[in-house]
């Protein structure tokens, strides 16, 4: 096994994670890495095709692992994100030694589908980073691995509560505020009993009982430090009423209540937390995360969506549920965060039925006065967050895994698209999208990167 270590392991990660692993999960592991690497450089050059990076002074097509491209490139201030990536191909690579889910997909819980999602995101250099995880907390809580999470029930007396907190999670003037294991422990917490959860997409996100519990996590998860800050608690339910009034045609995951223990008098970033209502099924009915549709299965197979009939007829249905009240969202002033992480959708036989938004806190509005300035975004940033979250990243996504060309596909779009102020741009000007690896060299970029226009 040394040997093999010697021989197969690329980076000091990739190696700590294959000596922490049983033999045949190992195994699994040290064959994983290949194709773990060739993903995400992948994605990185893909990022050098379209971010607005740094000069690129080396010849990228030499390299075979992204870390030895990245220290090529020489770029200034790039150690974290090298770090990152490093950790990401090791996390992808363990991702991909998970077993393939039996159930048939349209039997699938709305939990079996989150778990699904096996390489993270699609488009991500750092898809399965976390930077602070260990291989075996990659296992206890990677939705990937479908493990049972116990959270920990933290009881606190000097709290602050928004919302309609729920009377199981009081004990007389304290509340229990759940906290992830991981950070109950990296904090060391007092706790006192637990409460079982499957883990979501979003990891730190996990569903019990009636709710769905947005926990903190003070770790690097794909692109950000997970905390919750004192903004987003005080803010949460606040949002997701503005949003009930002024959302058409897309349903919403309502924030129900947030809570976090108080820290000189001001909620701690460390210890928050946001309680979601559960979307409950209709009869017949199947909800999954968009991502769920594309994703790339553990055991090699087609994607999901190319099962569920034909694809331009099943576009142009999916394309009339979610453009035009996006379109129309962003002519009163709204843009929602509408990647395929957060847009859940409803399937009757295959078909689609209804969509659902969930994970409220990234929405951005023009300025009013109900909100807080943090949301607060001009016409061309709302345009900008709309366009590259929903057709940039979801609907490519979608067209990219359905079985049909392209053209087709995009022109069943079109016909979808409203007449509202922002249709020109969208049908004739270049597309924005996140610079997704800028954003983790420069944190603090407010540029965008660009495609080709697909209509």
């Amino acid at each position: 096994m040394c040997q093999d270590l010697i021989i197969l392991t690329q980076t000091p990660i990739e190696t700590e994670f294959a000596a922490a692993l049983d033999g045949e999960r190992a195994e699994r592991f040290l064959a994983a890495l290949p194709g773990a690497r060739a993903a995400i450089l992948a994605r990185l050059r893909r990022a050098l095709a379209i971010e607005p990076l740094p000069q690129v002074s080396s010849a990228e097509a030499e390299y075979v692992h992204p870390v030895d491209l990245l220290t090529a490139l020489r770029w200034r201030d790039s150690g974290s994100l090298i770090t990152e990536v490093a950790h990401s191909v090791a996390g992808l690579a363990l991702s991909r030694t998970t077993s393939p889910l039996t159930t048939p997909f349209l039997e699938r819980s709305l939990e079996e589908h989150e778990q699904s999602v096996v390489d993270g995101h699609p488009l991500h250099p750092c898809c399965r980073n976390r930077t602070g995880f260990t291989a075996r907390d990659h296992l206890a809580y990677g939705p990937e691995h479908r493990p049972v999470v116990a959270l920990r029930l933290h009881p606190t007396g000097n709290h602050v509560v928004f919302g309609d907190w729920p009377a199981e999670l009081r004990d007389g003037s304290q509340i229990l505020l759940p906290l992830h294991p991981w950070q109950a422990d990296l904090l060391n917490m007092p706790t006192t009993g637990t409460l079982d959860a499957r883990p979501l997409m979003a990891l730190r996100t996990l569903s019990t009982g009636a709710w769905h519990v947005k926990t903190t996590l003070s770790a690097q998860i794909t692109s950000a430090v997970r905390d919750i800050s004192g903004g987003s608690i005080a803010t949460a339910t606040t949002v997701s009423d503005f949003l009930s009034a002024t959302v058409e045609g897309i349903e919403l995951q309502h924030n129900r209540a947030s809570a976090a223990v108080l820290t000189d008098g001001e909620p701690d970033r460390a210890l928050g937390v946001i309680l979601r209502d559960k979307p409950v099924p209709h009869p017949q009915e199947t909800l999954l995360p968009l991502a769920a549709l594309s994703a790339r299965p553990v055991d090699g197979g087609p994607p999901p969506v190319r099962g569920l009939g034909d694809p331009v007829t099943w576009l142009a249905e999916f394309a009339e549920l979610a453009v035009p009240p996006l379109m129309t969202l962003l002519a009163r002033g709204v843009a929602l965060e509408a990647h395929e992480q957060n847009l859940v959708i409803g399937l009757v036989n295959g078909r689609p039925s209804r969509l659902i938004y969930r994970d409220l806190a990234d929405i951005r509005v023009s300025p009013r006065a109900n909100l807080p300035e943090r949301l607060h975004a001009s016409p061309e940033s709302l345009r900008a967050k709309t366009l590259a979250t929903f057709f940039a990243t979801a609907l490519t996504g979608l067209v990219t895994a359905l079985d049909a060309p392209a053209a087709e596909l995009w022109q069943a779009v079109a016909k979808a698209v409203p007449d509202t102020p922002d249709r020109h741009a969208l049908l004739h000007d270049p597309i924005p999208a996140k610079p997704l690896t800028l954003m983790r060299l420069d944190p603090a970029t407010t540029a965008w990167a660009y495609l080709p226009n697909p209509f």
